[in-house]
Order: structure tokens, then sequence, then C-alpha cells
């Protein structure tokens, strides 16, 4: 894989819009806002080995028909040069005494997604969204000292998320349609509203008053995306998810501590 420069923004150009293309989304560098602030480097390095892989298993980039198998390899069984993105994450994981599974699952989840020859509905990905999401959940909440009883109810907010990027971007849903996985607006929507009152829970067992906040205002936003009519995303938008946030936090506390580990 390339080189890392540990100072560069992500880039997504999987989510590139047209010009014409009125996307009512937040700026992708919002979500760093869940991030440790001396971690963001880092992160935004670990996001750049997920679009590398996403590049490979959309079909965006032509491979070997054994190139994951390679990839395999190379992580796991060869040690890189820290000018490569691989080397800086190996150093890194090593480091922070991270699990490489945070790295090989969502390899294997592109490589599943790259061989998948039946149809498939996003919203039912549930091997997709397993090995991808979930290493990207467990990420956020080793750096931000959560529980494991974080991963999942994270996962789901994480999914709407990118739920609602698909529905915004018609390149991205030509992307996915190509692999086989079609994206129908009523069941998104459908699913959206389902997994509200499930994220809202979410700060049950989440720790720390600070980082409560952070994933309240996420929920928030979310909420006013799934069921609100918004024309752009501006600061009164912002405030909005805030209270929300607020008030979720105040009304879901200790509601249920039987999630809560120990």
């Amino acid at each position: 894989m390339k080189s890392v420069k540990t100072t560069e923004k992500p880039l997504f150009p999987l989510l590139n819009s047209k010009k014409n293309e009125a996307v009512i989304l937040p700026p992708l560098s919002l979500y760093l806002k869940l991030i440790p602030k001396k971690d963001e480097a880092f992160f935004v390095q670990y996001l750049k080995y997920l679009h590398l892989l996403a590049i490979r298993g959309l079909g965006e980039k032509k491979v070997h028909q054994k190139s994951f198998n390679y990839l395999y390899q190379a992580v796991s069984k060869r040690e890189w040069s820290e000018k490569n993105l691989l080397g800086y994450l190996q150093k890194e994981f090593i480091k922070r005494n991270l699990s490489l599974s945070l790295l090989l699952e969502p390899l294997d989840g592109f490589e599943w997604v790259s061989k998948n020859l039946y149809p498939l509905e996003l919203t039912e990905a549930s091997p997709m969204g397993l090995q991808i999401i979930s290493p990207i959940s467990r990420m956020v909440a080793v750096l931000n000292n959560q529980t494991p009883s974080f991963y999942q109810p994270f996962s789901n907010l994480v999914f709407s998320y990118i739920s609602r990027y698909v529905q915004e971007y018609e390149g991205l849903r030509r992307i996915l349609k190509k692999s086989g996985i079609s994206t129908g607006d009523k069941k998104i929507t459908q699913r959206l509203k389902k997994g509200l009152k499930s994220e809202q829970q979410l700060l049950s067992v989440t720790r720390g008053v600070t980082f409560r906040s952070k994933i309240g205002f996420f929920i928030g936003l979310n909420t006013i995306l799934t069921e609100k009519v918004v024309q752009k995303i501006n600061f009164l938008v912002y405030v909005n998810a805030f209270l929300y946030g607020l008030w979720y936090n105040l009304t879901t506390k200790n509601q249920t501590k039987e999630m809560k580990i120990k």
C-alpha cells in the first residue's frame, strides 16, 4: 500500500458528489470529534487503510484473484517500513497494544463483498456490517476507553450514518450496485427509524461525561437527519442536535444498567 504522511487529512473519493448534487449531510471531518485529539492522526490513517480496501472490494480498482490473500499475508506475516501505510499501522498497533483483528476483519469483509455472487439489500448485509463496521466501532471504543457493551449499539449508529450517505450520494449507490448490493430508499428509511430507539440507549453504556455529550450530539444529529426535512446543515441544526443529545443523556441515564460490564 501507499506511503503514509501522518499530517494528511482523510480523503474519500468514493463519496465525491457532482457539483450540482445538493448533499444535506455533515462534512466527514465532523466525525473526528469522536476521537481524542492525540489519536486523530492515527485514526485518519486507519480510515485511509479502510478506504483503500473499499476501492478494491467495491471494484473501483481491478485486483488480482488472490489480492486479498496477499494483503492478509502482508498485514499478518510481514513487517513493513514505517514510511509505508501498513508499516505505520503495524507500529502504532504494537505501541497501543491493539489487536490485529481490527486490520484483518475489514479485509475479510471487503473480500466477501468483492466475491459476492448474489443480490443483496444494504440493510440486510449483516456479514459486511459485522466485518467492516464493527472494527471501526471497536477502534472508537478502545481510543475512548469504553467497555465491550459499547460496540454493538455504536455499530448501529455508524451503520445509520453510512446509510444516510448512501441515500444522498448517487455515485456511491452505483458503486454498491456493481457489487450486487441494492439500496432502496424505503428500506433504508425504515431501518433508520427503527434504529433510533436502540441508538438512544447507547448512552446508557457510554462512559465519561465529555464522551457521553459527544455521543448524545451525534445521536441527536442522526435523529434530525432521519425524522426531519433538513434543507441544509447549518449552525441551528447543530444546536438542535446538541439539545436532542442533552435530552437523551438526561432521559436514558441508568435505564439499562444490566447492559453494563463492571
